[in-house]
């Protein structure tokens, strides 16, 4: 198997948990570096990340933190971005100087049209050609930080799309990333495969379900970052439903091919990649981010989709209303709408998966 050499950009809970997935499969991390000045530090004093959980406990020796983003991905074969999806405009940006031609980005993960946000702001500040952008549909792990240097896992993905244009798949890296981590499946409709991770679904519903709770201490009620299961229940669940049988429309009326959640969690979590009890309390079991993240980079691009293709859109438009009157912040002007992901962009996808159908 060829050596490769990673930098990681961005370590929460998905990028120490690829930190360890790639160090026990003969990764070598070359350089990493996070915003949080808490996880640099710590993770320096202690020379590295101390894992929990699924596959037992262990500690991965890191190289120092880089000074910045650039620094940290000059050289490297791979580079993984593991920030949430609201950043990977500003993460291109930040990192372009460091960026060479021949390297391979993966965003970790996309959410709906991650790798063209991404290369769109490489571009825009005169980023280096030949960089081949990639995005997963989800990330690898379910897990979170118990601190800033030690992650717990709660479960490890069996399948995942890696989604980004046919002629990246060129890159001099892409085969040898493949084999390293074959669990990821390529696919070449980068709008489909967004929109079918399942993350919205879950996480807008149950943070504005909660709401009650938000800002407040109230023990196993609202504690708990792996037990988000038991924020995603009774009331909750029908507005999950709901949202994913608007959601099967838009993408159907697109031409597109939804994939139920079922089906995704399914293929993800086969026997036996899950704990499912000892699981410690740490962190809000209703993240920020399940907001930040999922409106503008997954429920905005659903509802301008929705307009393009004359599929109504109403609970998807209540839950963008409600989230920006929560949090003050108008998620559709910062979003992922038609300036950002225009309207023949998304076109083009579902006339890809309309002509593929008709060739089988």
């Amino acid at each position: 198997m060829t050596a490769l050499n990673y930098a990681l950009i961005g370590f929460g809970g998905a990028g120490a948990g690829f930190a360890v997935a790639a160090a026990a499969r003969g990764a070598r991390i070359c350089g990493w570096y996070d915003c949080d000045d808490a996880v640099r530090s710590s993770t320096d004093v202690a020379g590295g990340l101390s894992f929990e959980g699924l596959g037992g406990q262990g500690a991965v020796a890191l190289p120092k933190s880089a000074v910045d983003g650039a620094a940290a991905v000059a050289g490297a074969d791979i580079v993984v971005v593991s920030t949430t999806a609201d950043r990977h405009a500003a993460v291109a940006r930040e990192i372009a100087p460091g960026l060479a031609s021949g390297q391979m980005v993966v965003l970790h993960c996309g959410y709906v049209g991650g790798s063209k946000v991404f290369a769109d702001a490489l571009a825009s500040v005169g980023g280096p050609q030949g960089v081949a952008v990639f995005e997963l549909n989800n990330t690898l792990h379910l897990a979170g930080k118990l601190n800033p240097s030690t992650v717990v896992i709660k479960g490890q993905k069996r399948w995942l799309e890696l989604a980004g244009l046919p002629e990246a798949k060129e890159n001099p890296h892409y085969a040898a990333f493949l084999e390293q981590f074959p669990e990821f499946t390529y696919s070449a409709n980068v709008l489909e495969s967004g929109l079918n991770n399942p993350n919205c679904i879950g996480h807008v519903p149950a943070y504005i379900g909660g709401a009650i709770t938000l800002d407040r201490d109230m023990g196993d009620l609202t504690t708990g970052i792996l037990h988000f299961d038991e924020a995603r229940m009774g009331r909750v669940n029908v507005i999950a439903a709901a949202l994913e049988q608007e959601r099967d429309r838009v993408m159907r009326a697109a031409g597109l091919t939804p994939m139920p959640t079922a089906e995704f969690s399914r293929r993800c979590y086969p026997a036996g990649t899950r704990l499912f009890g000892a699981i410690p309390r740490f962190g809000p079991k209703l993240q920020k981010r399940f907001l930040h993240e999922d409106v503008p980079c997954s429920l905005v691009p659903l509802e301008a989709l929705g307009r393009q293709v004359g599929a109504a859109t109403p609970l998807t438009a209540a839950l963008i209303a409600i989230a920006n009157t929560l949090e003050a912040v108008d998620f559709r002007a910062i979003g992922r709408n038609e300036q950002v992901l225009p309207a023949n962009w998304m076109r083009s996808y579902g006339a890809a998966a309309h002509q593929q159908k008709a060739a089988v």
